[in-house]
């Protein structure tokens, strides 16, 4: 296929497509010695959802209170209706009021007190829980969509992701349901001469932000995600 003429709007399409033609594949190839945990679908699925949502977060939302011209990899100047539709749901919107929202398939749960659990340990029971509650599908709604895009993006670039079963939890030998994505808080640095964390912006983590979602609500949020841009002329303007 050839160069796309806006990278950042065209190619969460281009993905979209590939999860729906290979599927099926996906869906008969199993993880080698434990076949028992299911088709390597959740792998599939989170692996091709990574360019789709940050390729268009940094080429176009992480550029647009840039004053000094345009970035390297910069796509605003092709679309201003592109640009537009960003600040409006992303930077201004609650999740809740997204056109890509579906109520009730996202939780929210930000914890503030340590001491902060290891997710390559599992997840806590207690957060499990919470996550389970009202509250959370509350929390989710209301959170602010930059806020929420956000976390995806960390949780993303950081490794912050959670296999978990039907129950919402951390188990090994059952086939993975859901997804939870963790971003830390952290504060500012105390700058000391030396000091490695002062100059990459590191200071004490000072909480955890966690979303869930199942597998089957993620899949459809990604085909909403695509569906956003394309309804909003974004992709047809760009294209044309």
């Amino acid at each position: 296929m050839g160069n796309p003429q806006h990278y950042s709007i065209e190619l969460p399409g281009r993905c979209l497509d590939l999860i729906k033609g290979l599927w099926p594949e996906a869906s008969n190839l199993y993880g080698g010695a434990h076949p028992e945990l299911g088709p390597l679908t959740s792998t599939f699925l989170l692996s091709m959802s990574m360019p789709m949502l940050n390729i268009p977060l940094e080429r176009i939302e992480r550029q647009i209170e840039k004053n000094d011209g345009e970035g390297y990899a910069d796509d605003r100047h092709l679309n201003p209706e592109a640009v537009e539709a960003f600040v409006e749901v992303i930077r201004k919107g609650k999740l809740g009021d997204a056109p890509f929202y579906k109520d009730r398939t996202w939780r929210f749960l930000p914890l503030r007190k340590g001491p902060f659990p290891n997710i390559s340990d599992g997840l806590p029971d207690q957060v499990a829980e919470a996550l389970e509650s009202e509250e959370a599908v509350t929390a989710a709604r209301a959170m602010p969509a930059s806020q929420w895009v956000s976390l995806l993006r960390n949780a993303m670039a950081h490794g912050g992701i959670a296999y978990l079963d039907e129950n919402g939890r951390s188990s090994h030998g059952t086939p993975v349901k859901m997804f939870a994505f963790v971003s830390g808080k952290f504060g500012k640095p105390k700058c000391e001469h030396g000091d490695a964390s002062c100059r990459f912006g590191m200071g004490k983590l000072e909480g955890l932000n966690f979303l869930r979602i199942s597998e089957d609500d993620y899949r459809s949020f990604l085909r909403g995600w695509v569906a956003w841009l394309e309804d909003s002329k974004i992709a047809k303007q760009a294209a044309a």
